[in-house]
């Protein structure tokens, strides 16, 4: 979930039906929409358009069904890119080659702004043309702020998108809980099925989390006892990988927690005394043989290839994944579940430190907002109307969201339960087959009120409702003490100018301190130095001009 944080998770998203913003359609969440005039706007005119949404991943097919009902309903011409959005080389020649397409879903949206690659939205435009949007913008009490330019009140560089589950805690541990049977270790507190079928029986849930003591002990049982009883010592405790360690360990590092800022003064947790206790940790889990010496070289694909094959048994998962929501089955638990009859899992909160620190970092800093669409430098005022009006239609017009989203209700999709108020069953499970038809193509990944339940099925709903998405749950979220949300400093450009080199840093020590390669008290004072000598500290010292998460987060 990297934080491409809302790339990270990057993930997620589809389905559909048919009612336009405009003409006085229901709205996913709201029983009355918000009308901006009288009278619908005018389509007459056909518009050609360009469009490359949040479901693009380079299999989009020509004059494909939600294009077809988009097309008639507003009278334009929509040009579809087969890009992968979740691929940044294709993503980053688009935007060199100057083949940007009209309204595009991609990263890095103030830069391509000020690099004069896009064009504002006027929020008079927003309101008249996306009423629904402008609802859910007025709703939040950051709505109106976020992506908003720099001196330029009213006008926006970027549309965004919007998940209420950003709010809560999204990560969780899982265990192999036959191999626990197996070594003779029992759970803690009341343990319950997540579900009653498809693997979700063999998926349990307790509220009481193991220590880093406990959870040490397990280990070293997956490790020297045996527990897939092949007679070989070739099992290991927690996945890890080289894509996105930091977001592989997130649980762990939670136990020390270092997630964020302490709350008291500007830091970065890779320089704080939390950090350091961290590495010395996972060093010395991996001295014990606990982790696996190949994980310098996996990637996450990897990984996950190897916590399917049966050598892992432990990973932090996310709720959706421990729900076995269909987008997650490509990695754990669901990998193995589906693979191996036998294999059962115990789903927990984070695992609990030596200080009682437990957690893992929000998803997003501030609220549940997160990702962008752009629009084009040379999208004159009438094309962005109409824009406009196809965006609010497909993500908060209850009908265009439908369709746009999951399809054809039948056809495409059914419900795990009471139509409307339980989770989408896609018919098409792989993401390919969906694109095809357009379905989850053209979309922004925005969620909101009962909508939620439609991608969060019955399982994850009963996480949710017993922990994730309760009070407890939702403290555990760590997150930041101060945040340039609104780009009120100069910390993005400090950051695009040190990232990458801080990045590197960080990662090289990380790496070197888990295999032992350097030794974490000895090497700590030169590694905080090169860290803060290579423009950390200018970030900390303009970051300290930014606002509270706290008042930000005020309503």
């Amino acid at each position: 979930m990297a934080r491409n944080k809302a790339s990270v998770a990057a993930s997620l998203l589809a389905v559909a039906l048919m009612a336009s913003a405009c003409s006085g359609g229901k709205p996913a969440t709201e029983t009355n929409p918000a009308q901006a005039s009288d009278k619908p706007a005018d389509t007459s005119k056909t518009i050609e358009i360009s469009w490359v949404g949040q479901g693009a991943r380079g299999k989009v097919e020509d004059n494909n069904k939600v294009q077809q009902m988009i097309e008639k309903k507003f009278n334009v011409k929509l040009a579809n890119r087969k890009v992968d959005v979740n691929n940044k080389e294709q993503k980053n020649l688009m935007v060199a080659s100057g083949e940007l397409p009209d309204i595009a879903f991609i990263d890095a949206p103030e830069k391509l702004y000020a690099d004069a690659v896009t064009r504002s939205i006027p929020k008079d435009m927003i309101e008249k043309y996306a009423p629904n949007y402008a609802k859910m913008l007025s709703d939040q009490p950051t709505g109106w702020k976020v992506n908003q330019v720099q001196g330029k009140e009213g006008q926006y560089f970027a549309l965004t998108g919007f998940k209420q589950e950003w709010e809560n805690l999204i990560w969780g541990q899982a265990y192999r809980l036959d191999w626990l049977e197996k070594v003779g270790i029992k759970p803690k507190g009341e343990v319950v099925p997540v579900g009653t079928s498809g693997g979700l029986e063999r998926i349990f849930f307790t509220k009481q989390a193991f220590t880093l003591d406990e959870e040490q002990k397990i280990f070293e049982a997956f490790v020297n006892n045996d527990p897939d009883g092949n007679g070989k010592k070739d099992t290991y405790g927690l996945l890890l990988n080289n894509s996105d360690a930091s977001w592989a360990m997130n649980t762990e590092a939670g136990a020390f927690g270092f997630g964020v800022d302490d709350n008291t003064r500007i830091t970065d947790y890779a320089i704080t005394q939390n950090y350091k206790e961290f590495l010395k940790y996972m060093a010395s889990l991996n001295k014990k043989g606990y982790i696996d010496p190949e994980f310098t070289t996996l990637n996450r694909a990897k990984s996950w290839e190897k916590f399917a094959a049966g050598k892992y048994g432990v990973a932090q998962v996310q709720v959706q994944a421990a729900g076995m929501v269909p987008f997650t089955f490509n990695r754990p638990p669901g990998n193995l579940v589906l693979k191996e009859p036998n294999a059962k899992f115990l789903f927990t909160p984070p695992p609990i430190g030596f200080q009682g620190q437990q957690g893992s970092a929000a998803y997003t800093p501030v609220d549940g907002f997160g990702y962008a669409m752009v629009i084009k430098k040379d999208v004159s005022d009438e094309k962005l109307a109409r824009i406009l009006q196809i965006f609010d239609y497909i993500n908060l017009d209850k009908e265009g969201f439908m369709l746009s989203t999951f399809g054809e209700e039948g056809t495409d999709y059914s419900w795990e339960g009471e139509a409307g108020k339980s989770a989408v069953v896609a018919k098409q499970t792989v993401e390919a087959d969906r694109e095809k038809m357009g379905i989850g193509y053209y979309n922004m990944p925005i969620q909101r009120g009962d909508v939620t339940a439609y991608f969060n099925n019955a399982a994850v709903g009963k996480l949710t409702e017993s922990f994730f998405g309760t009070d407890a749950g939702r403290k555990m979220a760590y997150r930041p003490f101060k945040w340039d949300y609104f780009n009120q400093t100069q910390y993005n450009e400090l950051k695009t100018k040190y990232g990458a080199k801080l990045k590197t840093i960080m990662d090289e020590f990380l790496f070197k301190a888990i295999t032992g390669e350097v030794d974490v008290d000895t090497a700590w004072d030169a590694y905080v130095k090169n860290w803060r000598s290579s423009g950390g500290d200018e970030i900390l010292a303009e970051l300290e001009k930014a606002p509270k998460v706290a008042d930000l987060r005020k309503k």
